[in-house]
């Protein structure tokens, strides 16, 4: 095949396909099913006002990195362990989620993915009718 052609025409639509397959608005994370009961975990979210939550980045460690974890987890983001340790899973995790719920894939826990983790965890209200 001639290289030219390939360079003008083949290499420019497979990066277009590939921005534009970022843009769609689902996500190939696995969906698995939650629990009923996520009381504990909306309880350790709800000590975290979004405006007051830590910023948390790769490298962080401690209460609210296994908050941010359990929440993932029981979600169906997370996969390892609740450590409290912010490494490549976790990040790898909290990008998934956050390109889940259209807010900027970057990685890192800000008030706009505290709100989003906190508003997904909380308990299901029932109908009366």
């Amino acid at each position: 095949m001639n290289i030219r052609l390939m360079r003008l025409i083949i290499l420019p639509l497979g990066l277009i396909s590939v921005l534009l397959l970022e843009m769609l608005p689902f996500s190939f994370a696995r969906v698995t099913a939650q629990a009923n009961n996520n009381t504990s975990i909306q309880r350790r979210l709800s000590k975290y006002s979004p405006v007051k939550a830590p910023y948390l980045t790769p490298a962080s460690r401690g209460q609210p990195v296994r908050d941010v974890q359990a929440a993932l987890q029981s979600l169906g983001f997370y996969k390892g362990s609740i450590d409290g340790i912010y490494g490549p899973r976790t990040t790898r995790a909290v990008v998934a989620f956050q390109r889940s719920h259209r807010i900027v894939g970057d990685g890192r826990v800000g008030a706009l993915t505290w709100q989003a983790l906190r508003s997904n965890i909380a308990p299901v209200r029932r109908r009366r009718f």
